[in-house]
């Protein structure tokens, strides 16, 4: 795979791993770290301290006897909450099957990997996938790969800096990620760039309020409840942390085609009514044309 140096572009080579002008980087977990000197000593502590604070409030899984049949295996979870958001996923999974059914091998990126559980499936098909995301922990992050049977490639690096990605893919997946950008819109068009010719850019878990304010306070009142608490920054990066009207409006402008989640069809029905209710879509985008 080809790679370049997060700190001075140079190629590198993924056995080594380190670029001509001396800039090493190591692996961890199986995890590749290919993270600038002055980007690791910020995200370090952070990931340990949200998998910390994660761990005290019973959101990281640790029966790693689930990780295989993710996302399924979580479908029949205590925790309402919980179950709802797997629900998602395997909506997610279906329409990317759906998508790719039939398909060769595909080389795939999925961005905002998580605990690999998108990763693995499709790799266990026969892709070709990398894996990427800020997070390397061993349940909430990229290092969780070691409980799957299926294997990746894994990089923990910067998700605004993918040009460090020197390779083109058939699929990239931005997975459920999108609205904890600072510039959504950057974020596609970064993506966007590594799509090779007859490539397929696919943005899940889109949703869109209307009115944005309820959110907005919400996601304001649970920063401040982590700064209280825990003496902690909700966010990695400056967010809005959801998505509003206009970034559908801008999505589309960038080329993006938006779709309704077919399984999601009520939820998106009782959006139409309350306008603080999320719609629920997921994104298209395709390669530019060739010159």
């Amino acid at each position: 795979m080809g790679l370049r140096c997060p700190t001075c572009r140079e190629s590198i080579d993924s056995r080594g791993p380190v670029c001509p002008n001396g800039h090493s980087f190591e692996y961890r977990d199986g995890v590749l770290r290919l993270l600038d000197a002055a980007f690791a000593d910020r995200l370090e502590p952070f990931t340990a301290r949200l998998s910390a604070i994660r761990e005290a409030e019973g959101k990281r899984l640790t029966d790693l006897s689930a990780y295989e049949g993710l996302p399924y295996s979580q479908l029949e979870s205590g925790d309402p909450a919980w179950r709802a958001e797997w629900r998602l996923r395997c909506h997610d999974l279906d329409i990317l099957f759906r998508l790719i059914a039939g398909r060769s091998r595909f080389r795939v990126l999925d961005i905002g990997a998580w605990n690999g559980w998108l990763s693995h499936r499709l790799a266990a098909q026969g892709h070709e996938v990398t894996a990427v995301d800020y997070f390397d922990d061993a349940c909430d992050g990229l290092a969780a790969r070691k409980h799957y049977r299926a294997h990746w490639r894994a990089i923990q690096m910067d998700l605004e800096d993918l040009a460090v990605l020197d390779e083109r893919f058939d699929l990239i997946v931005l997975n459920r990620c999108l609205a904890f950008f600072p510039d959504p819109i950057a974020g596609v068009i970064s993506a966007r760039r590594l799509l090779a010719e007859d490539g397929t850019l696919v943005i899940t878990g889109l949703q869109f309020f209307r009115s944005a304010a309820p959110r907005a306070r919400s996601i304001a009142s649970q920063r401040e409840a982590y700064r209280a608490r825990y003496d902690f920054e909700l966010f990695l990066k400056p967010t809005k942390g959801y998505l509003d009207w206009e970034d559908r409006r801008r999505l589309g402008a960038a080329g993006v085609v938006l779709k309704s989640y077919p399984q999601l069809w009520l939820a998106n029905l009782r959006a139409l009514a309350r306008r603080a209710l999320p719609w629920h879509m997921y994104g298209l985008a395709f390669a530019e044309p060739s010159a």
